[in-house]
């Protein structure tokens, strides 16, 4: 009897000394830790945002890279955040805003945020002289002309436009997107010979009161149209990128008469500014 004691002692010893070192339970493997996630941050909506329905639609092709390009980017805040559109700083080794056209000086900005699914991008940097922030609206309200500010070809422009309807406007190729948008037709522009609109693309989009009702994101210089995002689809990014900036009512005022002086006092400031895309030829493919 002693000695089935004894055996049964060292079985329980046996079991539970195998429950403390294998677990007294089956357990699914373990996974591996993920990677750290890139410096960009992917921006996700909220919820799930599918453009209204019966949208005429628009569709874009995002092409890869095989030089450097430029666009227009405008500050949000006070301690260096802008807004741009994503194609315009996508796929680039080196992002900066230049801030001494004449010297081609310009400051090396971070991409701290892209949204997963608009035209839309974070960037973070310092410029000499600490640009004033232009004020945002919550939702493009009733506005039925707006302002454009930025470098389309490289130039100095303003243009004056006329509300004329949402659109569906889906990207393909580098990335993807698909966003309802706002569509603006050209009224007037300076200067008066501008060719075309590209360039212009991640420019603000004003309200005659001087808030931003949209980021400039494509164009038809046929048709003299502007296509720009919605301000959801930069609050989002805004929100992804560490939170949106308080609210506040615009400094600006916009007239059909004096829509160019206006314009040129935000980029005299660089509160509206031109954004170079570094873009290594070797370490790119495509066209």
């Amino acid at each position: 009897m002693r000695r089935w004691d004894y055996f049964a002692a060292i079985l329980l010893i046996s079991l539970v000394l195998n429950s403390l070192f294998t677990g007294g339970e089956r357990r699914a493997p373990v996974a591996e830790a993920p990677r750290r996630p890139p410096p960009t941050v992917i921006a996700h909506p909220p919820a799930p945002q599918a453009p209204s329905p019966g949208l005429p639609l628009s569709r874009v092709e995002h092409k890869m890279k095989s030089r450097s390009t430029a666009g227009t980017a405008f500050a949000v805040d006070d301690v260096g955040t802008w807004l741009t559109a994503r194609h315009v700083v996508d796929g680039c080794d080196r992002v900066g805003i230049i801030y001494d056209h004449k010297t081609k000086r310009a400051e090396r900005m971070t991409l701290r945020a892209v949204h997963s699914n608009a035209d839309v991008a974070v960037l973070s940097g310092r410029v000499p002289g600490n640009p004033r922030p232009v004020a945002l609206a919550a939702a493009l309200d009733g506005e039925t002309e707006a302002f454009h500010v930025g470098y389309p070809k490289g130039r100095r422009a303003v243009l004056h436009s006329a509300y004329l309807g949402r659109w569906r406007l889906v990207g393909f190729g580098r990335f993807r997107n698909d966003e309802e948008v706002a569509v603006w037709g050209v009224i007037s522009r300076f200067p008066e010979d501008l060719p075309g609109f590209a360039g212009i693309s991640g420019g603000p989009v004003f309200s005659a009161d001087g808030r931003v009702i949209g980021i400039s994101v494509a164009g038809s210089d046929r048709r003299g149209r502007v296509i720009a995002s919605l301000p959801r689809s930069f609050h989002q990014a805004l929100d992804a990128a560490g939170g949106t900036p308080p609210q506040r009512p615009g400094d600006l005022r916009f007239t059909g008469a004096d829509y160019r002086a206006v314009g040129e006092r935000l980029l005299d400031g660089l509160r509206v500014a031109r954004v170079f895309c570094k873009v290594t030829t070797t370490s790119k493919t495509g066209g």
